[in-house]
């Protein structure tokens, strides 16, 4: 899997809206693309499907009221948008971005072209599924207050 994209996706994450705000998290994804070294290649690259998983464990310092909240995040799908553009980008184009920018094998791939465009019109889009390991985690210590006695 891709180091560059894994930390692109680690940054773009640890700025996202909390899980709770599902409406300003999605549109924060669709706003902003993963983060990516030159800013003036005509494609970017989006999260979509945004898979979360929540869970609450034992945390391991051995204080049986400490918890720890687990948050983790996996793209179902990646987006690359042609910005501002109506057509999809040329074949060679496609293939040197994903495998200059993103360390991908297009080959490997199967991206489908979509009809609609990308969000509030930002260009055309083509998406292939996430690679299975490109996934962001954080951890939350919950220290639980023991109960009072009255």
């Amino acid at each position: 899997m891709s180091e560059q994209l894994q930390q692109a996706y680690n940054s773009l994450m640890a700025k996202a809206p909390g899980a709770a705000f599902q409406k300003a998290r999605a549109l924060y994804l669709n706003k902003y693309p993963l983060p990516q070294p030159d800013s003036t290649v005509p494609l970017r690259l989006y999260v979509c499907e945004e898979q979360l998983q929540e869970s609450v464990q034992p945390a391991n310092d051995g204080h049986p009221n400490h918890r720890l909240a687990i948050l983790q995040s996996r793209p179902g799908q990646l987006a690359v948008v042609h910005w501002q553009q109506p057509d999809p980008p040329e074949t060679e184009q496609l293939r040197s971005y994903l495998q200059n920018t993103w360390d991908l094998n297009t080959d490997e791939l199967k991206i489908t072209a979509l009809s609609a465009p990308w969000f509030r019109d930002g260009g055309h889009q083509s998406r292939f599924a996430a690679p299975d390991e490109l996934a962001w985690q954080q951890q939350t210590l919950l220290t639980l207050q023991e109960g009072k006695e009255k």
